[in-house]
């Protein structure tokens, strides 16, 4: 037993030793590891040639990362092949290799050249599909008053982007077809990138063609009802003018006679409203039901198509029943029954608007009420006016004179008014401020002349209509006449007022003018004295006296105090009766 434990030691011992030579005693060449070259670059190029393109940008784009590792070892071979062996070895390796390298470089050109197409396709795509969502979401209904914007931005778009943007569209088709002409492996791919694209901008050329007749429809429809408010507006005002204004009551013969005319005149317009409304009751007819777009309506509406959709399942022109409104996507069904779901912006729905035919209606009932109303004005009027006629007598005629009279008196006061405007508001010259004042003063005093002459031809008639009403208290034209004496008082009292402050504020201004023009001469004459003396006194008595003599000089220079006061408090009163 104890011999087989020696012999099995033994065993251990010499593998021991074994394995020591082999790891501490390892001759170089039998260290080196065998590689067949030849084996690996076959199987390099068998795995090139196994390689296809990936279907979406990301995939091509980890095959480009993928590759450059790979051809950086392709390249890593180079300098092991040519120290192989023999030279017959050694060519057929390069031969090898070169056909290796070729392939490698070939997918790399391949790689990036798809890469980069279709990173400008997906570009192309990404910023359509934006487009389309938006226009797809934006409110066409009648709620969005903010589309006048939107007008201003497509109109924008057509002009100065569109053919920039269908020549990116057309160079990506040319690029992709000189791809697929050069035989690029990744045929597949690029073919269906250009058709996504193609697709893409037949779409969005269809999402212009309905943004395009959508805003026409809203600005159509937003014009209508701003036109049919503007011309109830102005119905409303004419009828509230007919109800207050043509009315007989207090009025005498000349004032009907000139509202009989008024209504004539009012008669003739409304000819211009009766073509108006007519526009309008037509141009409803045509007016787009845009609130049904927000909203489904209690029956089966029609509704056309404005584009193809989605492979043609949507035909420009086409007619639809719109059975089911879920905000950016309708439900229609086609006229053989077949229900498809499309986004609304493809759709309009045709007129007619119920709500532009009641407001048209209702303006053409609104005018007709007013013309009737217009025309029983005017007979009531022209039976009024038949009356006072014929209960004319002497007493009305003569209130008709002193009321002509009275207005001559307030149209003199009111040509003076003017005057004393035109005296005083304007600046006084610069270059001859003192003359100017003059002058002013010198026309106020005239305007006063012309105003005391006005003034007992006021008196007069005013005295002359108050004996009239105290003798004719029952006359028609009592209250008009009444209204005569008082505006001539008034006018009389006002311009007294505005004469006497206007007066006041010219003479110290003149005041003022005189004072300045004193002291400048004063100032004038010492300047010239300080002029010629060449020295400054020497002595301290000859300094104090010139120092006492420009004292005395400044004091006559200053202008008043009390004349600067009389001119502000002037100038606000007459401000205020101004």
């Amino acid at each position: 037993h104890q011999g087989h434990r020696m012999i099995q030691l033994r065993e251990r011992v010499m593998k021991l030793r074994e394995d020591h030579d082999r790891i501490y005693h390892l001759i170089r060449t039998e260290g080196k590891p065998s590689i067949n070259w030849g084996n690996m670059m076959d199987e390099k190029l068998d795995n090139l040639n196994n390689k296809g393109f990936g279907q979406d940008l990301p995939s091509v784009e980890n095959e480009v990362e993928e590759h450059n590792i790979f051809h950086s070892e392709v390249e890593a071979l180079a300098p092991h092949i040519s120290t192989s062996g023999d030279k017959e070895y050694v060519s057929s390796l390069q031969m090898k290799y070169n056909k290796l390298l070729a392939s490698s470089s070939a997918r790399q050109r391949n790689l990036l050249s798809l890469r980069d197409y279709m990173q400008r396709c997906t570009n192309e795509l990404y910023w359509m599909d934006q487009q389309a969502e938006e226009r797809i979401n934006y409110d066409w209904s009648d709620t969005n008053l903010d589309y006048p914007a939107r007008q201003r931005q497509y109109e924008n778009f057509i002009s100065k982007c569109l053919e920039s943007k269908e020549g990116t569209i057309t160079k990506l088709n040319d690029d992709g077809e000189k791809l697929i002409a050069s035989e690029h492996p990744g045929k597949n791919v690029i073919e269906a990138h250009m058709e996504a694209v193609h697709a893409d901008w037949k779409e969005y050329l269809n999402l212009l063609i309905c943004e395009e007749n959508h805003l026409k429809q809203m600005d159509e429809y937003h014009k209508y009802h701003k036109e049919a408010r503007d011309t109830q507006d102005l119905l409303k005002r004419l009828d509230t003018e007919v109800n207050q204004k043509y009315n007989p009551e207090f009025k005498d013969v000349y004032q009907m006679e000139g509202l009989i005319r008024e209504l004539d005149d009012q008669s003739k317009a409304m000819e211009h409203f009766d073509e108006r409304v007519k526009a309008l009751q037509k141009r409803s007819l045509q007016v787009l039901p845009l609130k049904y777009r927000r909203e489904t309506p209690q029956k089966l509406l029609p509704v056309e198509a404005l584009c193809e959709f989605d492979t043609e399942e949507i035909l420009r022109g086409e007619r639809y029943t719109l059975l089911r409104n879920n905000g950016t996507k309708w439900d229609v069904k086609d006229a053989a029954g077949r229900k498809i779901t499309a986004p609304a912006v493809c759709f309009m729905i045709p007129p007619t608007d119920p709500e532009a035919i009641t407001i048209s209606d209702t303006l053409a009932n609104h005018q007709k009420g007013v013309k009737q109303k217009m025309a029983s004005s005017k007979s009531t009027l022209l039976k009024c006016f038949d009356e006072l006629k014929k209960e004319r007598g002497t007493s009305t005629q003569q209130c008709r004179q002193l009321m002509a009279s009275l207005d001559k008196v307030v149209s003199d006061l009111d040509k003076q008014e003017k005057a004393i405007h035109a005296r005083v508001r304007p600046p006084l010259e610069q270059n001859r401020p003192l003359q100017d004042s003059a002058d002013r003063l010198q026309d106020m005093k005239d305007i006063a002349a012309a105003v005391s002459k006005i003034e007992p031809e006021k008196s007069s008639k005013v005295q002359e209509a108050k004996s009239f009403l105290l003798s004719n208290p029952n006359c028609f034209s009592t209250p008009q006449l009444h209204s005569k004496v008082d505006e001539a008082n008034k006018k009389y009292t006002k311009i007294e007022q505005l004469l006497k402050c206007s007066q006041e504020k010219l003479k110290n201004s003149n005041q003022l003018e005189t004072s300045l023009q004193n002291g400048k001469t004063l100032l004038s004459s010492y300047e010239n004295k300080l002029a010629r003396e060449e020295v400054a006194p020497a002595d301290i008595s000859s300094l104090e006296k010139t120092q006492r003599e420009l004292a005395v000089s400044s004091i006559y220079c200053a202008i008043p105090t009390s004349c600067q006061s009389k001119i502000l408090s002037t100038d606000f009163a007459t401000k205020s009766i101004l």
